[in-house]
């Protein structure tokens, strides 16, 4: 996967910078199509060369026109685009942490069930299809519509001015970046379901209700080394909401969806705590399970 990267604004215009952005995006569709660790990479990567920091998105001077607009039809101002840059620009960081944090907590799911797969002797069937990161996944598609509480349907781009434009080709990215948060949450939440139905759906315990007939359908190494539930290096600052009231119509559109996209990541940091005390609580339950007598009912609920 290719680096985002913007040539210096002095030597393109705006709409040879969009045409750059546009392929960039298609080619990031690429990539979350891929693996998992696709998405993680180009997050890193960008999240490292700060894409939103001010030395890339320097401020452009334009030309206003002359000519009258009617009042609703009218671009942005200049001072107006520069000031949307200056709020999104601090967005990516904590996007690309919290998605860190998801991936810590991904591989301590990870680890909880390896432990119930290694007493049970049989493989945790978590997630039925064979890849979350698949285009054509609609059942994943309409969890993280469901979990991304303030998610917003995005303006068509050719619909709207240059400047305004500009913004939103600024926010389609970050929201891209969201989209790939809430798809590893999605996945770390359903494995911890698949070990709490697992466990609860055991009552006689990791061996069944005839422990002498029981048999492994695989071999599952128990992991000797717990990851940690945090790490806190990642601890993200959340940002704040700048309220703002605008006459121009495409400069209201563009603070709604901001204050969306602000919104959309303090949910997602709320999400992930939770979700952290979740998986600690399943680990207990795993624990429990995996230490008691087969043969003996026992049900644990889990969920």
């Amino acid at each position: 996967m290719r680096t985002f990267a913007l040539l210096p604004f002095a030597a393109v215009s705006c709409f040879a910078w969009e045409a750059e952005v546009d392929s960039a995006l298609l080619q990031d569709d690429q990539c979350v199509g891929g693996e998992s660790d696709c998405t993680l990479n180009a997050l890193q990567l960008r999240g490292s060369k700060e894409l939103m920091e001010d030395d890339v998105f320097e401020d452009v001077e334009e030309e206003e026109g002359d000519e009258e607009e009617l009042e609703w039809l009218k671009d942005i101002s200049v001072k107006q685009k520069n000031h949307f840059k200056h709020l999104l620009s601090p967005l990516q960081k904590p996007i690309v942490t919290e998605y860190k944090s998801l991936s810590v907590l991904d591989k301590y799911a990870e680890y909880v069930m390896s432990k119930v797969e290694n007493a049970t002797g049989q493989k945790i069937m978590w997630n039925k299809k064979a890849s979350l990161m698949q285009t054509d996944d609609e059942e994943l598609n309409e969890e993280l519509d469901s979990s991304s509480t303030t998610g917003r349907r995005r303006h068509g781009s050719q619909s709207l001015p240059p400047r305004a434009r500009y913004v939103n080709k600024i926010l389609i990215y970050l929201e891209k970046e969201m989209k790939a948060v809430w798809n590893l949450h999605t996945i770390v939440d359903r494995k911890r379901w698949g070990v709490g139905d697992v466990i609860t759906s055991s009552p006689y315990g990791p061996h069944g209700e005839h422990p002498d007939n029981w048999e492994p359908n695989g071999t599952f190494p128990l992991p000797l080394v717990t990851p940690p539930l945090s790490d806190n290096k990642t601890a993200p600052k959340m940002p704040k909401v700048h309220e703002h009231e605008y006459k121009s119509k495409y400069a209201e559109q563009l603070q709604e969806d901001y204050v969306a996209l602000v919104q959309n990541i303090i949910d997602a940091n709320k999400k992930t705590d939770k979700l952290r005390a979740a998986l600690k609580s399943m680990n207990g339950f795993a624990d429990q399970f995996t230490s008691e007598e087969s043969g003996v009912f026992n049900r644990i609920e889990t969920q």
